[in-house]
């Protein structure tokens, strides 16, 4: 698995380090270090329901993250094997992340909206050992789910809650309650290098079955600086991000970026921007980044119940286009300025606006690139638009067991081919200008594999032919829905009817579609490609 990724080439590789972009310390060089010099500073402040459910110093982190790693010893973990963690926002994640760390094991994170096929693919893709659910969230029995899909290389199911009820290992009972720590077996285990990998992303399998995207120590200590240096952060900031902190903006800027920085955490499992504003008032918390959509939520909170938020210096958004009222309005509800950025789970961010920029920037321009992120937009002769491709320290090492699709990306000359296409936003940053025909991205900045659902929707018995495209959705500016488009067998099948066939199929219901259209046939091109430009005019 390891042996299908790609190691950067020699000579970048020392650039790197000899820029500082790459170091020869990982991030427990940086938990340590923390928790000798400031043993009592808050890590991490997390909150359940609403309610906070832990508080662990530095201090604890460190014994946390020995006791945990002891457990996953316990467990037959060793190095390089592959811990799958599918968990809500929840408080045990960063000494998860960091325990796997200690052992030299990889964390393979798999946000919770992913389905049961979703999550047997990433179990068999990394033979994973060990995998961590809740018993339950948001009203879906992950325990059952895990117990139904796991395969025979998966050794222990771990449930957070509720494990007896389907025969597997009790989180609390196992990991947190169990002294392992005192048996002394994480002292003798040598920790992993900068380059080892350190973790493993799942992408929303935008085109085709998710990939694994594995990540070195490095490359995520890189892509973490992205907003540590443009936001000039320090030990006594606290971060705040309400996406999942399963995938890469969450995991690389509110679980790795504040234990390099020593500073603080702070997380809740709910979507509920209120109780945002509320624990960013009362944890002084300086930075949050959401899509788009959460930004609104926050302004209506503020707006309904003001609150002293003047902790908060640091506002970014991404994942979907900014509007420009949006810009005005977080200046005059929330008091700060509103950046935005460009990334991606290969490689974090790769723009970002700036204080120099002028007022309201983030509605125009994507940002400039980062210092160790180069950018090229290759146009045809004449053109401004092209294709984004980029190089730099913080790109990905490669899609596990997919060493083609990586090498495909790659030209001669080790640029990526992000996918999207951009132009010059006249200040030295880009502006993303389209994105692949197949991509839909819901509100909440999570990604719609419409190739996968396509194939799904296919075996409905009613189906002839479908293609699934994206419209506008009417409450978000620049967010997406989904349609499916169906030429019927016989008599048409009803939307309820597809999604209820679609959830047998245990498919996300992230991935189900908003609304139906039937055609007799659908428009393609001489290839035989259907014009999903075409289809998405019709639905406007």
């Amino acid at each position: 698995m390891w042996d299908t990724l790609m190691p950067v080439e020699p000579s970048r590789r020392a650039e790197y380090y000899d820029r500082g972009w790459w170091r020869r310390e990982t991030f427990l060089d940086d938990l340590w270090r923390a928790a000798r010099e400031r043993p009592d500073a808050a890590a991490v402040i997390a909150y359940e329901n609403g309610v906070q459910a832990r508080k662990l110093t530095y201090r604890r982190l460190a014994e946390t993250v020995d006791r945990f790693a002891g457990a996953l010893l316990e467990l037959g973990v060793g190095r390089s094997d592959v811990v799958v963690v599918h968990l809500p926002n929840w408080w045990m994640l960063s000494p998860l992340y960091l325990a796997c760390s200690r052992i030299g094991a990889v964390v393979a994170s798999v946000i919770p909206p992913f389905g049961g096929r979703e999550l047997r693919h990433v179990l068999n893709d990394t033979a994973a050992r060990v995998c961590v659910v809740p018993s339950s969230y948001n009203g879906i029995d992950y325990a059952q789910r895990l117990l139904e899909v796991a395969p025979d290389t998966l050794v222990h199911r771990v449930v957070m809650g509720d494990a007896a009820a389907t025969g597997a290992v009790d989180f609390t009972e196992f990991f947190v309650n169990t002294k392992w720590e005192q048996r002394q077996r994480v002292i003798g285990v040598v920790p992993p290098g900068p380059d080892d990998i350190a973790q493993v992303v799942y992408t929303s399998g935008t085109t085709g079955r998710p990939k694994g995207v594995a990540h070195s120590f490095n490359t995520m200590y890189a892509a973490t600086r992205a907003f540590s240096d443009i936001y000039q952060l320090g030990a006594d900031d606290a971060v705040l991000i309400p996406h999942y902190l399963t995938h890469l903006a969450g995991s690389a800027y509110s679980i790795w970026m504040p234990v390099v920085l020593g500073g603080t955490c702070v997380l809740q499992d709910t979507t509920d921007m209120a109780l945002l504003l509320d624990l960013v008032a009362a944890h002084g918390v300086t930075l949050v980044f959401g899509a788009p959509v959460y930004v609104m939520g926050m302004l209506a909170a503020q707006r309904g119940q003001p609150r002293d938020i003047s902790s908060l210096r640091c506002l970014n958004t991404g994942s979907a286009p900014v509007p420009p009222q949006l810009v005005a309005q977080v200046r005059e509800v929330l008091g700060v300025r509103l950046d935005s950025n460009f990334g991606m789970s290969e490689c974090g961010a790769i723009t970002i606006t700036r204080g120099d920029d002028p007022e309201g920037w983030a509605a125009h321009s994507d940002g400039s690139p980062v210092d160790w992120i180069e950018v090229r937009i290759d146009a045809p002769p004449g053109e401004q638009v092209g294709r984004l491709l980029i190089r730099g320290a913080s790109l990905c090492l490669g899609y596990i067991n997919q060493a083609e699709a990586f090498a495909a990306c790659l030209d001669s000359g080790g640029w990526f081919d992000t996918g999207d296409t951009a132009r010059d936003d006249g200040r030295g940053g880009i502006r993303i200008t389209g994105r692949r025909a197949d991509l839909i991205v819901r509100s909440n900045g999570l990604m719609l594999p419409t190739l996968e659902g396509e194939a799904m929707l296919g075996g409905h018995p009613a189906v002839k032919d479908v293609v699934v495209v994206g419209y506008q959705d009417p409450a978000v500016a620049g967010a997406d829905l989904a349609c499916a488009v169906v030429v019927p067998v016989g008599e048409p099948p009803g939307l309820a009817e597809l999604r209820e066939f679609l959830d047998e199929q245990q498919v996300s219901v992230r991935d189900w579609p908003d609304r139906l259209e039937i055609v007799t046939e659908l428009p393609r091109n001489a290839q035989g490609k259907v014009l999903r430009a075409a289809l998405r005019q019709r639905l406007d």
